[in-house]
């Protein structure tokens, strides 16, 4: 019995075309995968982009954030204080923000950032007490630290509240977030 070329190669090249395509068929099913949800309770902290842990502690992880600030009170050394904290103080302490890290999601474009920080003395809001810094924002995903703040505080006796506002620009749409504040318990 002589084997004929085309009985012998015939289902060899029907098993390599099968395979081939069902590899096909499972790098483009890879490729055309939605990405799955974020966790809503997944915070920035757990997620990398370019090799930066986005620190910031919040449940929302679509917009830029404040993750923490470096704030100098006298002359002592310059300490790190996270969102929300109470700082506690005397009358005639001076406060000057040494540095701000903030955060860009890979999610989120934007074409120019801003941030100030103001110092809202007994509550109320008024907006002539700003810290401002001459530094450029970076606009690029990570997490980026700013300083350079031009001005410093005197604080009174007194409950106070510095916040510092983030603003993004997404083409001409400016969104600002008012989320990272502080509250400073001022004494005698």
């Amino acid at each position: 019995m002589k084997l004929s070329s085309e009985k012998f190669i015939a289902p060899i090249l029907v098993a390599f075309i099968t395979a081939a395509a069902t590899l096909g068929a499972a790098i483009i099913g890879q490729n055309n995968k939605t990405p799955s949800p974020v966790n809503p309770s997944a915070t920035p902290a757990s997620l990398t982009s370019n090799n930066s842990e986005l620190e910031c502690n919040k449940t929302v992880v679509t917009k830029p954030c404040i993750a923490n600030v470096t704030m100098q009170i006298n002359s002592d050394e310059p300490k790190q204080i996270k969102n929300h904290a109470r700082v506690p103080l005397k009358a005639g302490d001076t406060l000057r923000l040494a540095t701000l890290r903030y955060c860009i999601p890979p999610e989120v474009t934007v074409n120019k950032v801003e941030v100030k920080a103001y110092l809202f003395e007994k509550g109320t809001e008024n907006y002539k007490n700003a810290l401002f810094t001459s530094s450029s924002f970076p606009t690029y995903t990570g997490c980026h630290n700013i300083g350079n703040f031009e001005k410093t505080w005197k604080v009174e006796s007194g409950q106070h509240q510095v916040t510092i506002p983030i603003v993004k620009y997404d083409g001409s749409n400016r969104i600002v977030d008012k989320s990272f504040y502080l509250n400073l318990d001022v004494g005698q």
